[in-house]
C-alpha cells in the first residue's frame, strides 16, 4: 500500500473516532482519556506501517516527518496535556485558577524559547534545512535543543525534529483552550453563553477559516479569533487545526459554506415572492 493511501485513510478514521468522542463525552478528563488512547493506537500503527515501509525517494520521507507524523502526534501531546492540566488543577477561587492557568501558559512558551532556531524556522515555512531535521539517516545533535524524549527515540520511526514539530503545534491549539479558559474565568455569569452555537463544532471551524482566509478580521491571528468566538459562544472547539486538517481530505469540503449560500438566496427568493417581484 502506498503511504498516502494509508496515512489518509488512517487519518479519517481517528478523526472520525475523535469526533464521536467529542461528540458524546461531557465529562472534560474522560474526553480527553478516550482521545489520548484512540490517537496512541493510531500513532501505533502509523509506526508499525513505517518500520516495514520503503519511503519512494527522500521527499516522500521529508513529507511524512514534516506533514504527517507530527499532525497525528500533536493531536496526541495535545489531549494527553489537557488530561494533565485539567487533573492537576487546583482547586481555589479565581484568583487561583487564573495562576495555574497563566503558568500553564508560561510553560508553552518556554518550550519555544529554549528552542529559538527550530521555531523561527517553523513560523517562516523555511525548507533549506529539511532533510538534517525530518530524515531518518541525518540524526545529528548539532545546535539543537535535545529533546528529553532522545532515550525513547526509533530509529525508523524518529527524525531530529519530528517531535519538535509536534510539540509546537500542540502548544499552539493548548494556547487557544488556556486563553478561552482565562477570559471564561473573568466574565460574569449572566454574560455566558449569550450567542450559543446550535449547529456541529466542525461548521463553525469551517466559518472561521473562510473568514481567517478572507482576512475579515485584518491581521488578527486565527488563534485569537477561535479563542474570542469560544468565549462568546461557550463552546470548546477542540483541536481546530486537526479538524481542518480533517475537512481538506472531505470529498465535500465545504459543506455548510455551501449551506449557508443556498439557504442566503432561499432567504431572498422567498422575500422577493412575498412583494410580487
Amino acid at each position: 500500500m502506498l503511504l498516502k493511501e494509508f496515512w489518509e485513510g488512517l487519518k479519517k478514521e481517528t478523526q472520525q473516532t475523535l469526533r464521536q468522542i467529542e461528540a458524546t463525552e461531557k465529562d472534560i478528563l474522560k474526553r480527553a482519556y478516550s482521545c489520548a488512547l484512540a490517537l496512541a493506537d493510531a500513532n501505533s500503527n502509523l509506526k508499525t506501517f513505517i518500520i516495514h515501509y520503503q519511503f519512494e525517494n527522500e521527499a516522500e520521507e521529508i513529507w511524512f516527518f514534516k506533514h504527517a507524523k507530527p499532525v497525528l502526534v500533536s493531536q496526541l501531546i495535545y489531549y494527553c496535556q489537557v488530561y494533565n492540566i485539567e487533573m492537576n488543577r487546583p482547586v481555589g477561587g479565581l484568583a487561583i485558577q487564573r495562576e495555574y492557568l497563566n503558568n500553564e501558559l508560561e510553560n508553552l512558551q518556554d518550550y519555544i524559547d529554549r528552542r529559538p532556531e527550530f521555531y523561527s524556522y517553523y513560523r517562516l515555512g523555511a525548507t533549506e534545512s529539511d532533510v538534517n531535521y525530518f530524515t531518518r539517516d541525518k540524526f545529528v545533535l548539532g545546535h539543537q535543543y535535545l529533546e528529553p524524549t532522545i532515550s525513547e527515540r526509533e530509529p525508523l520511526y524518529s527524525t531530529n525534529c519530528d517531535y519538535k514539530l509536534a510539540k509546537i503545534l500542540a502548544n499552539e491549539q493548548l494556547e487557544i483552550m488556556l486563553k478561552s479558559q482565562l477570559d471564561e474565568l473573568e466574565r460574569p455569569a449572566e454574560d455566558k453563553a449569550q450567542l450559543p452555537w446550535t449547529t456541529k463544532k466542525t461548521f463553525l471551524i469551517e466559518l472561521l477559516y473562510a473568514l481567517d482566509s478572507f482576512r475579515a478580521f485584518g491581521r488578527i491571528p486565527l488563534k485569537r479569533v477561535v479563542a474570542v468566538v469560544q468565549k462568546l459562544m461557550g463552546i470548546d472547539l477542540g483541536n481546530v487545526s486537526s479538524a481542518f486538517a480533517e475537512m481538506r481530505t472531505r470529498n465535500d469540503p465545504t459543506p455548510f459554506l455551501d449551506a449557508l449560500k443556498d439557504s442566503l438566496l432561499q432567504r431572498m427568493k422567498r422575500n422577493d415572492e412575498r412583494r410580487g417581484r
